[in-house]
């Protein structure tokens, strides 16, 4: 099977979260290609990593004013908040097919192809391992994974134009200077088409195929929904800590 992308756009937080997982899944099961998935959250949600803890990370009150959602994922790393200013990006894939090993390896090679991309609007960032990008010394990219046999799933963030305030409200440790956006440092701004275009042509020369579009299969789709049922709308999973 050759490489495909899916490109949801705008979605709600919770079902975007479960698509990432059922890639995974199916991956493993031989039932899906090597993906790359593309998708911005609306409503906006808080994205928490599998071990943090609710009440040290998240202003849950604030999350409830602003209308936030909170939703856990299954890789590690910080929490987050995410908006439709910002672009997420989900990688699947078996690492035999491209024969990375080391998630180090895995998050180097990612992230340098966002550095690339950005370079193609004159926009310069840094890589700071193991898995930022930054932009005038403040992050605006940042990524995980998860790896089960051989399938990986790998995700991140590009904030676009995502609203600080909201995140510097809804996280209980604030971002300051530490987190910023596209649209904060540069003048020019590209879209969200023309960076998921170049992401994707960037993408191609990493893996060395064509990513053909093609959407969610039935049974993506069925794991999907039983993902959401059992899993990611229910308060037991994304307030289990």
């Amino acid at each position: 099977m050759g490489w495909r992308l899916i490109d949801t756009d705008v979605a709600d937080p919770y079902y975007v979260t479960a698509a990432d997982d059922a890639l995974a899944q199916t991956r493993k099961e031989h039932k899906s290609p090597n993906t790359l998935h593309f998708y911005r959250r609306h409503p906006p949600a808080v994205s928490v990593g599998r071990s943090r803890k609710i009440h040290e990370d998240i202003n849950v009150e604030a999350c409830r004013k602003n209308k936030v959602h909170i939703v856990r994922r299954t890789t590690g790393g910080g929490t987050i908040y995410t908006d439709k200013g910002c672009l997420i990006y989900s990688v699947v894939f078996d690492k035999n097919d491209i024969g990375l090993r080391s998630s180090q390896e895995i998050f180097e090679n990612i992230c340098q192809s966002i550095v690339h991309t950005l370079e193609k609007f004159d926009i310069h960032t840094i890589y700071k391992p193991p898995n930022d990008i930054l932009l005038h010394g403040k992050k605006i990219s940042g990524s995980a994974q998860i790896a089960k046999d051989n399938v990986v799933l790998i995700h991140g963030t590009i904030l676009l134009h995502t609203n600080l305030e909201v995140l510097n409200t809804v996280l209980k440790v604030p971002s300051n200077n530490k987190v910023t956006t596209i649209q904060s440092e540069c003048s020019d701004v590209p879209s969200i088409n023309e960076l998921k275009e170049t992401l994707k042509n960037e993408f191609e020369k990493e893996f060395g195929d064509t990513l053909e579009k093609k959407p969610f299969t039935r049974y993506e789709t069925q794991v999907i929904e039983k993902l959401l049922t059992e899993k990611y709308r229910n308060d037991t999973w994304n307030f289990m800590r």
